[in-house]
């Protein structure tokens, strides 16, 4: 007979409520007062995004529920935690009703056109998104500024180029070239060291 020791880990009413609105109410069983909790948390959200502060949400509760402040409490936090983000922390549910709080005085300061207001709004919906940082760490904005390149062909391959330019456009589909072997010009090494290919050597007329 095995000794070990076999550790179940308690499912809460929370969890419970978050699985139901996560996978439906067929997927999981509420008891009655389980249930009661679920729809006074679902209260406490849309009090909350309805534009309720966090205080105001919990002054209905208590009087809706006839509930304790320490009781009304808890179920403004249980409401930010299962419709926020159930995975997330409870600030992404707070920058969220605050960015639903500038939405709205934004749309005000349209209607107004009070247009410093529209600014001071954007300005801080911009620092509440983080647009004002940058967290990219693969960007590098060096590869936005111009770059210089210098080409050094063979004079053979010049005279070729010169050749096709007749016309006054280069085609080098239409040339009569090959693939050569090629040498890599490491940085800081001189290209003019390297001794030209026998196929650039060839005179193209030829």
């Amino acid at each position: 007979m095995s000794t070990g020791v076999i550790v179940r880990q308690k499912v809460t009413t929370l969890d419970k409520i978050r699985k139901y609105y996560l996978k439906g109410e067929d997927s999981v069983r509420l008891s009655e007062k389980q249930d009661e909790i679920r729809q006074r948390i679902y209260k406490a959200w849309n009090l909350l995004i309805n534009y309720h502060s966090r205080e105001q949400a919990m002054k209905v509760l208590i009087t809706e529920y006839n509930c304790s402040r320490a009781q009304s409490y808890r179920y403004v936090n249980d409401a930010l935690s299962v419709f926020g983000n159930p995975i997330a922390n409870q600030k992404e549910a707070k920058r969220y009703l605050i960015e639903e709080d500038l939405m709205r005085l934004q749309q005000r300061a349209i209607k107004d056109k009070d247009g410093y207001l529209e600014l001071a709004v954007i300005k801080q919906r911009i620092k509440l998104g983080g647009f004002d940082k940058d967290t990219d760490p693969k960007f590098n904005p060096e590869k936005l500024q111009a770059q210089t390149y210098i080409l050094k062909p063979h004079p053979a391959v010049l005279k070729m180029i010169e050749q096709f330019t007749d016309a006054g456009v280069l085609d080098f589909n239409n040339m009569d070239v090959e693939d050569v072997d090629f040498a890599d010009v490491n940085p800081g090494d001189d290209a003019d060291d390297y001794e030209p290919t026998d196929a650039l050597e060839k005179n193209p007329d030829e």
